[in-house]
């Protein structure tokens, strides 16, 4: 049940970070000389030179990175509590301290594998908001060339969905790091040949998730609003008229505190599935796993009886 602190944590240390990374970034907007603007004289702005744009350019990559970071650290730890529960939950430990264990993975042995996977979606993110930068431009400086309007969408879409590849090829990297205790490079790897040997299995678990997930949260979302409107509407002293505009933030919140927490709920699922496939790999050896993984371990062992005595005949 610890790793249900894990969303909490992550969102005070992301709003730290956030906070920060804005009070730093208004020091580094205002380097420069004040100008009048062109067209809107009783309107200054700040004149940057190369070194400060830059710098801004680097400041900008470094929150793309970190939160990347956060986000990736957040992923492995409950990757690594789920691959330990499903290989100790029937151990003398009974899967307990596997969160204090994914902690501890994580800073001792797996910070560089974790940093590098999140450079890498940086990196992503990055070339997508220049390319946005040149693409409004572009769009400017030719309002009618619909063939490079079309262009521009279609390299908009390819980098986005580059930046959604490379995040679901490490999210699940950062799985195999857990159970293989491999590096990142290799993790990858091994992660990319998985899911194209196990393109149905994880297809169709994916699709199974995304439906609970999205379920869930208007599920969350609705029992949450319809408990705000009665509670405005018949438990308080205020006098509401109308309590539309409350709702939709209840809503709204309800929305992404109840993702937050379902998400644990797929990755977890993501990793425990990783972590049968090995199990399948390793033809079942050990009696630790999960009671209801048994019967696979026995059917396999039957077959592969059934083999022997076969060719023994």
């Amino acid at each position: 049940m610890h790793i249900f602190f894990l969303p909490i944590a992550t969102f005070l240390i992301t709003l730290v970070w956030y906070a920060f990374w804005i009070f730093t970034a208004v020091h580094v907007f205002s380097v420069g000389e004040p100008e009048p603007r062109e067209g809107y004289e009783f309107i200054t702005h700040v004149k940057w030179d190369k070194t400060t744009r830059y710098a801004f350019l680097y400041h900008l990559f470094g929150l793309l990175w970190v939160n990347a970071f956060i986000i990736g650290g957040t992923q492995f730890i409950i990757g690594a509590s789920a691959c330990i529960w499903y290989f100790e939950c029937n151990s003398d430990t009974k899967g307990r301290g596997t969160v204090g264990r994914g902690f501890w993975w994580l800073f001792r042995y797996h910070l560089g594998s974790v940093a590098f996977g999140a450079c890498i979606i940086a990196i992503c993110q990055m070339i997508r908001i220049i390319f946005e930068y040149y693409r409004r431009q572009i769009q400017t400086a030719s309002r009618d060339n619909k063939l490079v309007k079309a262009l521009l969408c279609l390299t908009g879409y390819l980098l986005w969905l580059m930046e959604n590849c490379v995040k679901y090829i490490t999210k699940n990297a950062y799985i195999q790091i857990a159970l293989t205790n491999n590096s990142f490079c290799k993790s990858a790897w091994n992660a990319f040949t998985l899911l194209l040997k196990h393109a149905h299995r994880f297809g169709l678990g994916n699709s199974i998730g995304f439906v609970y997930m999205l379920f869930g949260c208007i599920c969350i979302a609705a029992c949450n609003t319809v408990i705000s409107y009665v509670f405005l509407t018949e438990y308080t002293s205020l006098d509401i008229t109308e309590p539309f505009a409350p709702m939709v933030v209840v809503a709204c919140v309800s929305v992404v505190i109840g993702f937050a927490f379902l998400s644990i709920f797929s990755f977890s699922s993501d990793a425990i599935f990783q972590a049968f496939l090995l199990d399948e790999e390793l033809r079942f050896a050990g009696n630790d796993r999960p009671e209801y993984m048994q019967e696979f371990a026995a059917e396999l062992k039957n077959r592969g009886k059934g083999c022997c005595e076969g060719s023994c005949f």
